[in-house]
């Protein structure tokens, strides 16, 4: 096989509690992934020679070494000695740098479609461990379930059997969030609620409502005072009648609402469009 082409996931954070500063600079942190349906796609093929090729049709995507795709294939053909020529085209929907892990999953996806190209060379223990070194959400994209719990850096991954899935409304106000610059200004805030209420609380498949009371994310004070703007879009969120609080997904800016279904969702998206324009809807739900 000289080609493949693969979905790429977003993901959003139901959980994230930033526990401090660890040693190598970067912050330790507890957090709850989940898989969404929301997902760019990606294609690797083969090519004359030993370049890396990327190609987007995204203006803020770099299509030159610095992108994390192909560091994902240097780093591969590094560890098994596979000196083959990739281009890599990429089709973007989810939204840049806006809490949603498209470059880490596309990361993710380039090494999942390199182990098909190359007829499985690398062995499951290696590839985690390259994905670890490419980015802190990179190892979650590697999972077998839409959930796990990510600790460290958010780069040791627990897969947890959950069977739910939910609906999310996603309001993206079309301005990217440096993850970096977040971190960088954040301080620490109160703990929140212990993860394993939440995860608990999906498991037995509570009401939305009782599972949003959960949700927590340590970030989303930062960002509001970085980008004051979160603050109007969340308002706006809740002037929807019936949906729930609304919350960051992981460093921003995309703010997510937790749906009772399909059609709720919908709704939302059709009444917010009317109102705000310049933003950028999506429905989405659980990838199982």
């Amino acid at each position: 096989m000289t080609r493949v082409t693969l979905p790429s996931f977003a993901k959003v954070n139901l959980f994230l509690e930033v526990l401090g500063k660890r040693p190598d600079g970067y912050h330790e942190l507890v957090t709850l992934f989940e898989r969404i349906d929301l997902a760019d796609q990606l294609t690797l093929e083969e090519i004359p020679g030993n370049r890396i090729e990327v190609l987007c049709d995204h203006p803020d995507v770099p299509q030159d070494g610095s992108n994390l795709v192909a560091k994902a294939v240097e780093r591969y053909r590094q560890a098994v000695g596979w000196p083959n020529g990739i281009r890599i085209t990429l089709e973007k929907r989810i939204p840049v740098a806006a809490g949603l892990g498209g470059g880490s999953s596309n990361a993710a996806s380039t090494l999942q479609g390199l182990q098909i190209l190359s007829g499985g060379r690398l062995e499951q223990g290696r590839l985690q461990q390259i994905a670890r070194e490419l980015g802190a959400d990179v190892a979650f994209f590697l999972s077998p379930t839409p959930w796990a719990l990510g600790t460290g850096r958010g780069d040791q991954i627990q897969p947890l059997d959950l069977k739910v899935q939910l609906w999310h409304l996603l309001v993206y106000p079309r301005f990217p969030v440096p993850t970096k610059a977040v971190y960088q200004a954040f301080a620490l805030t109160p703990p929140g609620p212990d993860v394993r209420l939440l995860t608990n609380a999906l498991r037995e498949k509570t009401q939305v409502r009782e599972v949003n009371d959960l949700l927590f994310n340590s970030l989303e004070p930062t960002v509001e005072a970085l980008y004051p703007v979160i603050r109007h879009v969340k308002a706006t969120i809740q002037s929807q009648g019936g949906l729930a609080r609304p919350l960051v997904s992981g460093s921003g800016s995309t703010v997510m609402a937790l749906c009772a279904s399909e059609e709720q969702a919908q709704a939302a998206v059709r009444s917010l469009q009317s109102e705000e324009r310049e933003w950028q809807l999506f429905v989405a739900s659980t990838r199982s």
